[in-house]
């Protein structure tokens, strides 16, 4: 079976150590990153352990998985911040 992968761990800790490369993904220096991946942590665990990611009550609470498209925090942010950043939502401009 093929499975596709957007970004690997390996391509993650790549992209965190080259410094311009994550300020043209996300216009974060690698330090304002790192800050806000451990405020991004909190906030998504406290979220996604109540609400489903289409915003309704769980049902049970919710522990993060390993087996996951996007397992780390890192990755996640990764994914998040250059989508908000070439697509801003109408409601902030």
């Amino acid at each position: 079976m093929y499975q596709t992968k957007f970004f690997s761990q390996n391509d993650t800790r790549k992209i965190k150590k080259n410094a311009p490369r994550v300020l043209s993904l996300t216009s974060l220096t690698v330090a304002e990153f790192e800050a806000l991946t451990t405020t991004f942590k909190y906030h998504w665990d406290e979220h996604y352990s109540h609400y489903t990611l289409n915003g309704k009550v769980r049902k049970r609470i919710s522990c993060g998985r390993q087996t996951g498209k996007l397992p780390r925090i890192e990755d996640k942010l990764l994914f998040i911040l250059p989508c908000l950043k070439n697509n801003p939502m109408p409601s902030l401009l």
